[in-house]
């Protein structure tokens, strides 16, 4: 494994972990929505 390879793992680690954090804010975005959507009264 060269320096650059290393460099690169190291990057694509730390993007991962960047996503990661991301989607898991996105979960509970959408999680908080459909919990408000499904306590809003039905239409009539």
């Amino acid at each position: 494994m060269t320096r650059e390879d290393l460099k690169n793992y190291k990057y694509t680690q730390e993007w991962i972990k960047d996503r990661t954090e991301h989607i898991e804010e996105y979960k509970t975005s959408i999680t908080n929505i459909t919990s408000i959507l499904s306590d809003m009264p039905k239409r009539k």
